[in-house]
């Protein structure tokens, strides 16, 4: 199977994913904003690029966003209070969940982090971006990152 054949099959099962099995549909009116962190992140750059309410869930908004991460850019600990699909479109990702070791996440992988999973995660390279993409389905008005205190 080609790399872009299997990346939009990715794509299409981490939407699906997202919005709990529904099919997505264009009628749909964009969600609320969400309350943003309240830190800007050195380094990383996010891009909201679908934000929307999800069919027959009027509470739960479903976000796609893409990534990027400058060399040596990285988020400290910090849980999610859904779960997140990474899809790495370029570059390398660390990520290391709480007692664990290490993982490094290249073009073309994909991880589900559930719901309460305490992790890190940091651009893999000092010298090249790393961009991902990232889908979650989150509760209207609840925030989808919580930071731990350092």
């Amino acid at each position: 199977m080609e790399a872009g054949t299997k990346a939009a099959r990715i794509l299409a099962v981490a939407a699906l994913i997202a919005l709990g099995g529904a099919g997505a549909s264009g009628q749909n009116a964009p969600a609320p904003e969400l309350p943003r962190p309240a830190v800007d992140i050195t380094g990383v750059s996010p891009e909201v690029l679908s934000r929307t309410a999800v069919p027959g869930a009027p509470w739960k908004i479903s976000i796609a966003t893409r990534v990027t991460y400058q060399p040596g850019a990285q988020v400290r600990k910090h849980y999610h209070t859904s779960q997140v699909f990474f899809y790495i479109l370029e570059g390398a990702m660390v990520v290391q969940n709480d007692g664990k070791e290490p993982m490094t996440l290249n073009a073309g992988d994909s991880l589900l982090i559930k719901p309460g999973t305490v992790h890190a995660h940091r651009n893999a390279s000092n010298s090249a971006k790393l961009v991902f993409t990232e889908f979650i389905l989150v509760d209207e008005g609840q925030r989808s990152a919580v930071f731990m205190e350092q």
